[in-house]
């Protein structure tokens, strides 16, 4: 270091400075006991406390090393790490599933057009009383479809007498004042029951799926008529069971009287049931509800005297008995009953 000149102090003593300049102040003697050089101790404090946050941090690092080492370590995504080395390989992005889109090609679930009745309702079983209780008369019945999906169509005369149009398709129609209120009628009911013999679960519903449409339609008696031959039996009763085809109730022949086509086929059909049909047909000629013969009248057990008191008189003059014969009251050429 460079020396700075010596100097005499007034005691006649000599001193070299070096050459860091020093400030010399007068001071009592107190003075001289405080501690020298204030800068260097505060200097030594802040070493010290940087020491003491040394080793603070050290102790907790090794606490953290520690309470990590009590726990299984968690994989790292590879895609948050980036690699500057261009060494690991290279993870693509997961794709998501395709399981919530419609794959080409696949068949979508078909969905019922109302909601699945688990039970049947209050307001079901009271038409359903209705329907087995009261007769109607099927006059006539169509089976349409599309894609192997039956309609079945039926027209249908109620106890009031008046024609309904029912239609058993996905869901379920009729004509009557009931139904267009948007209830399941006592027609609907009857056609469901009697006619088609439906699963008793799918009797109350509201609406229809494909399948169980093929499911009624198979297990319906329409079903095997269109599969079956219409023999002619010469006229040969055949014997009573079964149901009748134009109310599709039970045949009873202890309470009511039954006919049956004794032109051809032979079938059982109750008369009152017969005799209602033949009234919608007078048109075309009253023809067998089977086989579709001409309709032979029974006339060996007729009692003529019965048939005077029974009959009505006409504006000609003549007694009419066309009703109690099951006639249909109609001049023309064509055979009727």
């Amino acid at each position: 270091y460079c020396a700075w000149p010596s100097y005499s102090d007034s005691m006649g003593t000599t001193r070299t400075t070096s050459s860091r300049p020093q400030i010399t102040t007068t001071s009592s003697p107190a003075d001289h006991t405080r501690t020298p050089h204030t800068g260097r101790t505060s200097t030594s404090n802040r070493k010290r406390k940087v020491g003491e946050k040394t080793s603070v941090v050290s102790t907790s690092a090794k606490r953290t090393r520690r309470n990590e080492d009590d726990y299984p370590a968690v994989p790292t995504d590879p895609r948050d790490v980036i690699d500057l080395t261009g060494d690991s390989p290279v993870a693509s992005p997961q794709k998501k599933s395709p399981s919530a889109k419609q794959s080409p090609g696949e068949d979508i679930p078909e969905r019922r057009a109302r909601v699945f009745r688990r039970k049947a309702p209050q307001t079901f079983l009271q038409r359903l009383n209705r329907a087995t209780t009261q007769r109607m008369f099927v006059l006539g019945h169509t089976v349409t479809g599309a894609d192997d999906v039956p309609e079945m169509s039926f027209d249908i005369a109620g106890t009031t007498g008046n024609i309904y149009k029912i239609v058993i398709g996905k869901e379920p129609t009729c004509t009557c004042p009931d139904a267009r209120k948007g209830n399941q009628c006592k027609h609907i009911c009857y056609v469901l029951v009697n006619v088609l013999k439906a699963p008793q679960h799918l009797q109350y519903q509201l609406a229809f799926l494909s399948m169980e449409l093929r499911e009624i339609y198979e297990g319906s008696s329409l079903s095997r008529e269109q599969t079956k031959v219409d023999d002619d039996n010469g006229g040969k009763r055949k014997a009573v069971e079964g149901d009748c085809p134009i109310c599709f109730m039970e045949f009873e022949p202890d309470r009511e009287e039954i006919v049956w086509c004794r032109a051809a086929c032979g079938n059982n059909i109750h008369k009152t049931c017969f005799q209602q049909w033949a009234v919608t047909k007078h048109s075309q000629g009253v023809r067998c509800v089977y086989c579709r013969s001409p309709w032979q009248a029974d006339t060996s057990d007729v009692n003529l005297e019965q048939l005077r008191v029974q009959g009505q008189p006409t504006a000609e003059g003549y007694i009419n008995v066309a009703s109690q014969l099951g006639l249909s009251g109609q001049r023309g050429t064509r055979p009727s009953l």
